[in-house]
């Protein structure tokens, strides 16, 4: 099987109205919902030095939900949010990891932002991409 390949883009202002319902208490449930625990434990750190409405956070959790949407085209949207994590080589080079118990298959990433937009393409290897035969 081929890797699968997947585009997202990503209208920042669509995030940051998502994300100010209900005086931010949705931003903490939002995060809950989509990052993996070590996304999750990184959210916790950047929320102490910026403010939860602040655009490098929005920023932060945009890049993550674009590649997650990236990823579920890629594989045809037999993953869930928790099973996908962001990572970045000491390179800096963003990657992907795809969860699976405690098997990681590592997948290709390419992030852009500019002004209101991220953008995120996902390139996951065959065995990532084959994971609806495992159910």
């Amino acid at each position: 099987m081929a890797p699968g390949i997947g585009i997202d883009l990503l209208h920042l202002p669509r995030l940051t109205t998502l994300l100010s319902r209900h005086n931010n208490h949705y931003l903490h449930r939002f995060a809950r919902r989509i990052l993996t625990h070590d996304e999750l434990a990184a959210f916790q750190r950047k929320l102490t030095t910026s403010p939860p409405a602040s655009g490098a956070l929005i920023r932060w959790l945009g890049v993550r939900w674009a590649a997650k949407e990236a990823a579920f085209k890629a594989c045809g949207g037999a993953l869930g949010w928790k099973q996908v994590e962001v990572g970045y080589h000491l390179s800096g080079q963003p990657y992907l990891a795809v969860l699976r118990g405690r098997e990681r298959e590592l997948g290709g990433l390419s992030i852009s932002h500019d002004g209101e937009y991220v953008i995120a393409m996902a390139m996951l290897p065959a065995v990532a991409v084959d994971l609806r035969l495992d159910a």
